[in-house]
């Protein structure tokens, strides 16, 4: 990027189409909305240290067992469903602060901590959600660098609602100033403005629903999986657009990798 630029915003609707390099010298944030990027916010904002991402579950167990007796919380899933031996699934109303207040989080999913781990040829890798958007799109935008979203996707497939908050991100850092660079930011972009009008159209009508966002999040693959599991209150959890208590932003670091709040965080 010259000095004469202003910022790109990219937008990779599967890890597996980034292409090659693309990456490099930008500021990446990962989003897998259903559930591990709202998860990881959520344990960080409730005290957990540090979370470790892993892609398999050997390495997490390995992970686990290299931090000191007691440090560790093991947490993730496989096709949705919580991993035999670890102490919690994916589900984030799971992490409270009694549960996390100083333990490393270490977790591996069946998309999300992938997707982070594909990441790292980004300057930074910031980890997204709904939860902390307002405080994401600040980060991003003070840093003047090309942002590249990279959704996480369920099974291989782009995922619905990955793609909104990619949109969302896209959008709003576009109002800021900077460029749709891709056609994949543009199509996410025209999505989440499709919807987002709905969403604060709330006060005043008793019958309107309480969180317009559960039941677009509800429509895609993920959510319908999410669903077939019996598991419709963490859609709600992943719709909380905005949580007042986790505003902050979430960045991965280096020698060793490990997820962290960003410094300078609320």
């Amino acid at each position: 990027m010259t000095e004469s630029e202003g910022p790109k915003v990219f937008v990779h609707l599967l890890p597996s189409l980034i292409p090659r390099g693309a990456l490099a010298g930008g500021i990446a944030v990962v989003v897998d909305v259903l559930r591990a990027t709202t998860v990881m916010v959520r344990a960080l904002a409730a005290g957990c240290s540090a979370v470790v991402p892993c892609g398999e579950i050997d390495e997490a167990l390995k992970a686990a067992a290299g931090l000191p007796r007691g440090g560790a919380l093991l947490a993730g899933e496989r096709q949705g469903l919580p991993i035999d031996g670890f102490d919690l699934g994916n589900s984030p109303a799971s992490f409270t602060p009694e549960v996390c207040r100083g333990k490393t989080l270490v977790m591996t999913t069946t998309n999300g901590t992938r997707a982070i781990l594909a990441s790292l040829d980004a300057e930074r890798v910031i980890i997204g959600a709904f939860a902390n958007f307002a405080a994401t799109v600040q980060l991003l935008h003070a840093q003047d660098r090309d942002v590249h979203v990279v959704c996480a996707g369920t099974d291989g497939l782009i995922s619905y609602e990955d793609t909104l908050l990619a949109g969302a991100f896209a959008q709003h850092l576009k109002d800021m100033g900077a460029e749709l660079s891709n056609d994949e930011a543009e199509i996410a972009a025209s999505v989440w403005l499709k919807i987002h009008n709905s969403l604060w159209l709330r006060s005043g009508d008793p019958d309107a629903e309480s969180n317009p966002l559960v039941r677009y999040l509800a429509r895609g693959r993920g959510g319908r999986r999410v669903l077939e599991l019996g598991l419709a209150a963490d859609i709600e959890d992943a719709a909380q657009l905005n949580r007042s208590h986790h505003q902050i932003t979430v960045e991965l670091v280096r020698d060793p990798l490990r997820i962290v709040v960003a410094q300078g965080s609320a």
